[in-house]
């Protein structure tokens, strides 16, 4: 056996341990997820749980290495490259299946493993070496001054791999993960009146940690600090953190099935009745209805089909104030009125040039403001004025409020109370 480990110090014996635990844990992870995967409708898991089997094997392979088993590392070191590099793919395909609606990996998705194959293809001489040949060059036992052309080739197949391609594809999947995250905000707030219950900061948190799982690689192969002790733990400790984190937010992590709904750029919006008041703004509606022309040119819905539906919406929302139901979804506004939710999408998107999200909102802004003027509400906080409007926490509602009206809920209620005071003394004068 070409086993070159010299015998372990106590200090070196715990960074062994140390070298294991994400090993151990990425395993651990996946076993969990794919054990879990029926809870979700199994996809996003299952592609997490790959996700985290590639994570094991890569640091599976990192240990072999530091432990010099180097027998080993002959049957690993051919797929440990493709492996490396489907690690930001799988990721993706994952950030894919929790964000589009009823995702399936389809062969076209299979084009984000053509890097990994192509690798792999390329770095096919390394099979017909001898074993004595992998030893050498796995343990650099050779100098590559004056190896052979084969050594020098796998050599700069591995120079390509993990110094171009996975740095190219950190920043292209990183652009694609930010357009998604963006999509997906969007897609929600087409769909739900209140996103508290939806947790849409993961996917941000994750493109960090990742990020930062990447940099701290590169780092790994182009300084080399892992030979060093202190540099190794933190490393080490590091991976374990980020891995650990990802794996429960994937486990907690929910897909979120939206029917029927088509992401739209946000836009400038307006509240129902309000009029735009500058040319810039008259311009960007103009710019945006002839927008939507173009999106629902071929929506079925006659002029007076959209005129009688938004009637029967806004009779909704005046009449049976549905908006105060903080948890209130298109999909359930639609089936008040009889109609699909991409008619009513279509209908706010057309004639009152917002998202559902800031349609309802705005209502709900309305009835705060109505209930802050009203002294007979005085006795209200902020917090139960928001509750009564149809907002489900304090901080969501002073962030629409401040984005509706410029000023945040306590100082237009500062302001009310000033005004109600000063007509009080004016009744008494008179």
């Amino acid at each position: 056996m070409y086993n070159f480990a010299p015998k372990e110090t106590g200090v070196e014996s715990f960074l062994t341990i140390l070298y294991a635990l994400p090993v151990y844990q990425c395993m651990v992870m996946a076993f969990l997820l794919f054990i879990s995967r029926s809870e979700t409708g199994g996809s996003s898991r299952i592609i997490f749980g790959v996700f985290y089997v590639f994570l094991s094997v890569y640091f599976g392979f990192n240990l072999l290495y530091r432990l010099k088993f180097f027998s080993a590392l002959t049957y690993l070191y051919y797929p440990i490259l493709p492996v490396i590099l489907c690690l930001i793919p799988v990721f993706y395909l994952y950030i894919l299946s929790v964000t589009r609606n009823n995702f399936r990996f389809t062969i076209r998705d299979s084009i984000h493993f053509l890097p990994a194959a192509a690798i792999l293809i390329l770095n096919t001489p390394f099979l017909f070496m001898t074993f004595a040949q992998k030893i050498g060059y796995l343990s650099f036992a050779v100098e590559f001054r004056k190896s052979g052309p084969l050594v020098l080739y796998l050599l700069i197949i591995y120079i390509i791999a993990i110094y171009l391609v996975v740095n190219i594809q950190l920043v292209v999947y990183l652009i694609l993960t930010v357009k998604k995250y963006r999509k997906h905000l969007s897609l929600i707030e087409n769909h739900y009146s209140s996103t508290e219950q939806i947790d849409t900061s993961w996917t941000r948190s994750f493109m960090i940690s990742f990020l930062i799982f990447f940099i701290f690689n590169n780092l790994l192969y182009v300084i080399g600090f892992s030979q060093h002790r202190i540099a190794g733990v933190l490393y080490t400790a590091s991976m374990l953190l980020i891995t650990l984190f990802a794996g429960i937010r994937g486990l907690k992590q929910k897909a979120i099935t939206i029917s029927g709904l088509e992401v739209i750029e946000e836009i400038p919006s307006l509240s129902p009745g309000e009029e735009a008041s500058e040319p810039a703004e008259l311009t960007e509606i103009i710019r945006n209805e002839k927008t939507f022309a173009l999106k629902y040119q071929g929506s079925p819905l006659t002029p007076d089909q959209k005129t009688q539906l938004a009637a029967k919406l806004e009779s909704l929302m005046k009449n049976e104030r549905v908006f105060t139901q903080s948890d209130l979804t298109i999909d359930q506004l639609a089936e008040r009125l009889n109609t699909n939710s991409k008619y009513i999408s279509q209908i706010i998107n057309e004639i009152y040039h917002q998202n559902y999200y800031h349609y309802i909102n705005s209502y709900r802004i309305n009835e705060a403001k109505s209930l802050m003027t009203d002294p007979a509400n005085d006795k209200y906080s902020i917090l139960g004025i928001s509750n009564i409007a149809g907002f489900a926490s304090k901080s969501t509602f002073n962030t629409a409020f401040r984005k509706f009206t410029g000023i945040t809920p306590s100082e237009f209620k500062n302001n009310a109370l000033t005004v109600n005071s000063k007509d009080r003394e004016n009744m008494k004068l008179q």
